[in-house]
């Protein structure tokens, strides 16, 4: 299923498991497990604003104080805060990064600023044309599966005021790094053939499938983002809650709507529970032509600075 991102493609039982079976997928799942896998290499502004982010200390003006050092980043968290999906509630212009930081609040910024580095990495690895291959595709597919992702949850509250809660502008980050474990899964395989040693690219890409739930939640755990992101990951739940739906739930209707509008065939074996108001957004959006569903994805993602 070309339109999904590798982590919800459903494997081929053979290809499966010869990748497990690999010295490959043991290498990368050992390192999983012991905390040995290399995280992937985003910029120093970057590495700073998650420590200082994760901090209670922090402050607006710290937080700022980083951006400054990065002309690029802080021109994409400006845009953001200037964006109907992440300030929808003021008409005032932001002109500053202390102002943008203080209007989106400082984990968002964190997640903004990550999700723009995880892009640029997908769209400008340097590895062989395979692995740039497969980093760009899933660059393509975690865009639209994060503007679906966002779309259906913008949807639902419309449907129901209980839902206000959920954040369009979360779903769209939680969408974004969903599946950024294949970075350091395919960082990996370079290195392994780089060594000397030969694994069929098909094989490959199995082992990306095995692991890339693991590595992703690894990743997303290292960098301190919340368990939302962490159950899209792997798309499994890791808590109880008392909430009629939640992020995992969105994850899983944008999937089911994309199979939909792809005649994707194992749509019949794939079952989402949903709520009223997901079912109003789903048929909402299962009956918009091609052209108006692609606008309103085009619309969320652009008009956030993505």
């Amino acid at each position: 299923m070309d339109h999904l991102s590798l982590f919800w493609v459903s494997p081929d039982r053979n290809k499966h498991l010869k990748a497990i079976e690999t010295e490959f997928f043991q290498r990368i799942y050992q390192s999983v497990k012991k905390g040995t896998l290399a995280l992937p290499p985003i910029p120093e502004v970057v590495v700073k604003l998650q420590r200082i982010c994760n901090d209670p200390y922090t402050t607006i003006r710290d937080v700022s104080g980083v951006l400054l050092d990065d002309a690029t980043l802080t021109a994409a968290v400006i845009r953001s805060a200037n964006s109907a999906v992440f300030s929808p509630r003021t008409n005032r212009p932001c002109l500053d990064i202390n102002m943008a930081v203080s209007r989106l609040g400082i984990k968002r910024v964190l997640g903004i600023a990550t999700a723009h580095s995880i892009q640029m990495l997908k769209n400008e690895s340097t590895f062989d044309v395979n692995c740039n291959a497969i980093l760009r595709k899933s660059a393509v597919s975690s865009r639209e599966f994060a503007s679906t992702m966002a779309l259906l949850c913008q949807k639902v509250r419309a449907y129901d005021d209980e839902n206000h809660w959920l954040e369009v502008e979360k779903a769209l980050l939680i969408g974004l790094l969903a599946d950024i474990g294949i970075y350091s899964a395919v960082k990996a395989y370079q290195q392994y053939t780089d060594e000397g040693n030969y694994l069929d690219f098909d094989i490959a890409s199995h082992v990306f499938f095995s692991l890339s739930k693991e590595t992703s939640r690894f990743i997303l755990e290292s960098w301190g983002f919340d368990e939302d992101f962490e159950e899209v990951s792997i798309n499994k739940r890791v808590r109880t809650t008392n909430k009629d739906i939640s992020y995992l739930d969105i994850a899983r209707m944008a999937n089911h709507l994309l199979m939909f509008r792809a005649n994707d065939e194992d749509i019949d074996d794939h079952e989402v529970e949903i709520t009223l108001a997901g079912a109003e957004a789903l048929y909402e959006l299962s009956n918009l032509n091609e052209s108006d569903f692609r606008h309103q994805l085009n619309d969320i993602i652009n008009n956030c600075g993505f």
